[in-house]
């Protein structure tokens, strides 16, 4: 694996996302103590179809941090719109004055 100091980082970052995208990982160093790694996006993991592989290989998207919490994010109350309208009727509206 790589190494590069924070500033060899910052001053040659393309220089080293080319050698990410070939494969190699690049170790991140602070006074000599590791405080990141760049490595290449798994683009073969478990669900993935064909375009999203494609997306994250160009670099458009990139993969979750961490996985959803399901039960969390359904416990949140849905948005409630203001002024009396409904969904439908403020998107027909919006696209209406944009022409």
């Amino acid at each position: 694996m790589k190494r590069a100091s924070v500033s060899e980082a910052k001053n040659g970052l393309s220089g080293l996302l080319s050698e990410v995208r070939r494969g190699e990982a690049v170790l991140i160093t602070h006074r000599g103590k590791p405080v990141a790694r760049i490595e290449p996006c798994r683009v073969d993991g478990p669900g993935m179809d064909r375009a999203t592989a494609e997306l994250l290989s160009r670099g458009v998207a990139v993969p979750p941090r961490a996985s959803l919490d399901v039960e969390r994010f359904l416990g949140v109350p849905a948005p409630r719109l203001t002024g009396g309208a409904s969904a439908s009727e403020i998107i027909v509206a919006e696209r209406a004055a944009s022409r």
